[in-house]
């Protein structure tokens, strides 16, 4: 019975090795179930679609039509039948107004391109947030636990010193409050990560069981440095695009209101033919051909100030492009700073969380030592314990925090990508 009892617990450990998830797992999951990020591509596609359909109409055209009509001719009691086919062909020559419209929506298609790249860089963000707040709350559940279990023993012992007289009540009363007291923490930390968990699931629409840990072997460090020329990350940033995009698209669109004043010249080809049939006079039955070829020229005369009101529309919007523009410039060279120094905080703050918990560690032994000889009391020991479970879970918690920063800092430069989460997961242990 044991035996079968160890090989069942063998299947089940296995099994949950095998669920374990990594960084890399998690993410590919979010791209491919993210109904979030699905919206995203498919605006993108949208724009590069409607891009093609403007520009198309620069080009040839062809259309073709078909009709029949049947004629009575009630004076000569004569009924015969008219079958037409035609097929026209059709290409502008100059239209000043097709072709800003097609450079304003070529620049709508870049500013979608990058807007999807800024997204993406968002999307790597939520992902990781997520995968190492699951972490954070199993850190803060591990930690709760260990306090019960600790407070229970020194509870224990606390009553076991009072009944050889050694102790007092108010060492066993006070133990048994903070065993309380660390009790409604654990309920609170179980809580904590089962909202992280569904979070998590939200996002990758997959239940998470599991999911592996920063190992030893990543270092909290500034793993880069901000560029020695900030002006050019700037221009190069995804959200600059998008607007110097936008702010394109906007003069374009202030071509096209002011061409709608301009004349435009289109060349077209007609090619029909007729079959007429069925009538008691020969003459009427005859077959036709023509080759019409036209060069139109067309010019608005008067539009009632309705052109001058949309060049007034068009140069309010490319203001507004501008005033964008130079808002999300600013932005995005204040983020860099403000990214590049939380990183180093975070640097320093794994650091010293690192050290607490040497101190921590042992301050521990030295309460401990004073308890068992009856020169301490056992809020010192309790205390000490609950700092140092405090120090081991916040030297955790500060390395999950400096991989964020490590992101955010490459979102803040403009390129974080889907490298960055490889070299993540390489950190990433069972």
């Amino acid at each position: 019975m044991r035996i079968c009892s160890i090989a069942l617990g063998l299947v089940l450990a296995g099994s949950a090795m095998a669920e374990s998830k990594n960084l890399s797992d998690i993410y590919n999951l979010a791209v491919a179930n993210d109904p979030a990020l699905r919206a995203q591509i498919a605006a993108r596609d949208a724009s590069g679609a409607l891009g093609q359909q403007v520009r198309r109409g620069r080009g040839l055209s062809a259309s073709a039509s078909v009709s029949g009509e049947g004629t009575q001719n009630l004076k000569s009691d004569d009924v015969y039948r008219t079958g037409t086919l035609s097929m026209t062909l059709s290409m502008p020559l100059y239209d000043q107004g097709l072709d800003a419209k097609i450079e304003s929506q070529d620049a709508l298609v870049r500013e979608a391109d990058a807007s999807l790249a800024a997204y993406r860089q968002t999307h790597i963000i939520s992902v990781t947030d997520r995968y190492f707040a699951v972490l954070s709350a199993e850190q803060d559940l591990l930690a709760a636990q260990a306090e019960v279990e600790a407070f229970e023993r020194q509870s224990e012992q606390a009553s076991e010193r009072l009944v050889v007289g050694i102790g007092t009540r108010v060492d066993v009363d006070q133990a048994r409050a903070q065993l309380d007291l660390s009790r409604v923490g654990l309920i609170s930390a179980e809580v904590a990560l089962d909202t992280a968990r569904s979070d998590l699931r939200q996002l990758v629409d997959a239940p998470i069981l599991d999911l592996l840990d920063l190992g030893e072997g990543f270092v909290a460090d500034l793993h880069r440095s901000l560029d020695d020329q900030p002006e050019m990350s700037v221009d190069q940033h995804p959200d600059v695009i998008a607007k110097q995009e936008s702010h394109q698209s906007a003069l374009a669109k202030l071509d096209e209101a002011r061409s709608e004043t301009n004349p435009t010249l289109a060349l077209s080809s007609t090619f029909s033919i007729s079959d007429t049939s069925g009538s008691n006079t020969g003459a009427t039955n005859a077959s036709a051909r023509s080759n019409v070829v036209s060069v139109t020229l067309s010019a608005p005369i008067y539009t009632n100030g309705v052109s001058v009101a949309k060049v007034d529309v068009a140069k309010a919007n490319v203001i507004r492009a501008e005033a964008d523009l130079a808002k999300v410039r600013r932005e995005v060279r204040a983020n860099m700073q403000k990214a590049f120094r939380n990183l180093e905080a975070s640097a320093r703050t794994v650091e010293a969380q690192q050290l607490a918990i040497v101190s921590a560690a042992s301050r521990v032994e030295a309460t401990e030592a004073a308890y068992a000889v009856g020169s301490g009391n056992i809020v010192e020991v309790l205390n000490a314990k609950k700092d140092l479970f405090a120090a081991e879970r916040d030297f955790a918690k500060a390395r999950y925090t400096h991989v964020i920063r490590q992101l955010q800092f490459e979102q803040a430069i403009g390129d974080l990508s889907e490298s960055t989460v490889l070299r993540i997961n390489r950190y990433l242990v069972q």
